[in-house]
């Protein structure tokens, strides 16, 4: 008789292996129907995916469209009492008027945008 040498590597004896499930006609079928959880989960994951350029875009996109954009005080008239009745400020759409909610002039003000002149210049070209 041959004489067989058995080698202990491990105590711990081998992994079975995984079988991959034979996917059946009815999975299939709901895989191509997604519902609206799973369209929500792959939303999300793809902006997930996206770069640190793209989050900063989209950040600043969403503060502009929520708050407006920074204005800095150019010009002002007030009478000596403290009341303002003219303001004049300069941002990213140019120069423009506000007056301040007390009758003053803020430094710095987050004005809305004027969305007129943005819709004319798109359909123009």
């Amino acid at each position: 008789m041959t004489k067989i040498r058995v080698e202990v590597v491990s105590r711990k004896p081998p992994r079975p292996r995984k079988r991959t499930a034979e996917p059946s006609k009815r999975q299939t079928t709901l895989e191509g129907r997604r519902s609206i959880g799973d369209r929500i989960f792959s939303a999300l994951h793809w902006l997930l995916r996206r770069s640190v350029a793209a989050w900063l875009c989209a950040a600043a996109l969403a503060v502009t469209v929520t708050y407006g954009t920074p204005h800095v005080l150019v010009t002002y008239s007030c009478i000596d009492g403290g009341r303002c009745f003219e303001c004049r400020y300069f941002g990213i759409q140019g120069m423009r008027d506000q007056l301040g909610s007390q009758w003053n002039c803020p430094v710095f003000v987050m004005m809305p945008l004027d969305w007129a002149p943005l819709i004319r210049k798109l359909k123009n070209g």
